[in-house]
């Protein structure tokens, strides 16, 4: 799916954390909604990471 094709997601945040993802999004060369866009990408993965290593010493545990 091309970039221009991604659902648009208008979300309001506090000024504080507006304030700081506008700094990290400078100190990284991104724009705001790509930077929004890393974070979510990196804290999804995490989630994603910690739930396959859950079920993995589940499993083990089961056999």
């Amino acid at each position: 799916m091309k970039i221009h094709q991604w659902p648009y997601v208008r979300t309001r945040v506090p000024p504080e954390l507006q304030k700081l993802i506008a700094r990290e999004a400078a100190k990284n060369r991104r724009s705001i909604n790509s930077e929004t866009l890393v974070v979510l990408e990196k804290h999804y993965a995490e989630i994603k990471k910690t739930e396959e290593a859950r079920l993995a010493g589940s499993s083990s545990v089961s056999e």
